[in-house]
């Protein structure tokens, strides 16, 4: 009888991970000015932080929608939640097998002669450790940002 509690208690787990609510007042950060927990599953793209904004050469409504495209077009992503007219946008990346959701805020702003800046902050939701996923995350979707934008 304690087994099949035990195999209940370890389903329900597994099905609040995959379905869990993300509430955007939790999770849509603005990394310009997030301060990072003390976990260490996050990576901070801004400069003072894990590694410094990068800059590109184009306004921000153009770097926002190249960087959208790139986002929207990796495995099991959807939009949290977004700030109007501000590129300040929030996007869910789930897990494959399990499910768990990561949050990777971006913010685009302007800086001199025309460029942008782009700032990045994702996390995980559960654990502790995420073995290096969002810092490789960010790398890989800035990596094809600078593909795209370059055509």
């Amino acid at each position: 009888m304690l087994g099949w509690f035990l195999i209940a208690g370890i389903v329900a787990a597994l099905i609040w991970f995959r379905f869990a609510p993300s509430d955007p007042a939790t999770w849509h950060k603005d990394p310009a000015s997030v301060e990072k927990t003390a976990k260490p599953n996050q990576f901070l793209m801004r400069d003072g932080s894990d590694a410094p904004a990068e800059v590109f050469d184009m306004p921000p409504a153009e770097l926002a929608s190249a960087f959208h495209k790139v986002a929207m077009a990796q495995p099991r992503v959807s939009v949290l939640a977004e700030a109007d007219n501000d590129y300040w946008i929030t996007y869910v990346q789930r897990s494959k097998l399990m499910g768990y959701p990561d949050y990777i805020s971006v913010r685009i702003g302007p800086v001199a002669n025309g460029k942008s800046a782009l700032l990045v902050y994702s996390r995980s939701r559960f654990g502790r450790s995420d073995l290096g996923v969002n810092k490789a995350r960010v790398k890989n979707w800035t990596n094809a940002l600078r593909q795209a934008v370059a055509r």
